[in-house]
C-alpha cells in the first residue's frame, strides 16, 4: 500500500512544482511605442508610448535611447491659445492604470539624435521606474519610427 500512495502523491507534487510562480510587485507592459522621424536638418523629435502597470503603483523616473543623446519627459498644456511644454522629473502610474504619452499631450522629447532616422525603422527606448518599495524596474520598448503627420 505504501507504493500505491507514493505513486498517487508524486503527480500532485510534480503538478505543484510546475505551477507558474506568483509575481511579487508591479508588472509593466506597453503598447504603441513610437518616435516621429525628425524634420530634415533637425536633431530633435518627439515620441510616445502607453505604459500599463498591474500589481502595484510605480513612478516613471527616466528614459534613454540609443538614437538620442538625451530623452526628456514633458507635459503639455494650452494657456491662452499658446502651447506650453515643460520637462518633468517623473510621472506616477497607479496600480491598474495606463500612462499615455502622445502627440498633443504629455510626451517624450529626443534631443541630440545620433543618426539619420527614417519612417519604418525601429529604435529602442529603455524606461526606468521606482516601485513604492524603492525597487528599480526597467521596461525595454521597441518604438516604430513614424513619418511626420502619422
Amino acid at each position: 500500500m505504501k507504493r500505491l500512495s507514493a505513486l498517487l502523491i508524486a503527480p500532485a507534487l510534480i503538478a505543484a512544482c510546475s505551477q507558474p510562480a506568483e509575481t511579487d510587485g508591479p508588472v509593466l507592459s506597453y503598447e504603441d511605442a513610437f518616435i516621429m522621424a525628425p524634420i530634415a536638418g533637425r536633431d530633435v523629435t518627439m515620441g510616445g508610448i502607453e505604459i500599463s502597470v498591474e500589481g502595484g503603483s510605480v513612478t516613471l523616473t527616466g528614459a534613454i535611447s540609443d538614437i538620442a543623446g538625451t530623452v526628456e519627459m514633458h507635459t503639455m498644456e494650452m494657456n491662452d491659445g499658446t502651447m506650453q511644454m515643460r520637462p518633468v522629473e517623473n510621472f506616477e502610474i497607479a496600480d491598474g492604470e495606463t500612462l499615455t504619452l502622445a502627440r498633443g499631450g504629455n510626451h517624450l522629447m529626443f534631443f541630440g539624435l545620433v543618426e539619420d532616422l527614417s519612417a519604418g525603422e525601429t529604435a529602442n527606448i529603455s524606461f526606468s521606474f521606482e516601485t513604492e518599495a524603492g525597487e528599480t524596474l526597467t521596461l525595454e520598448a521597441e518604438a516604430e519610427l513614424r513619418a511626420q503627420g502619422e
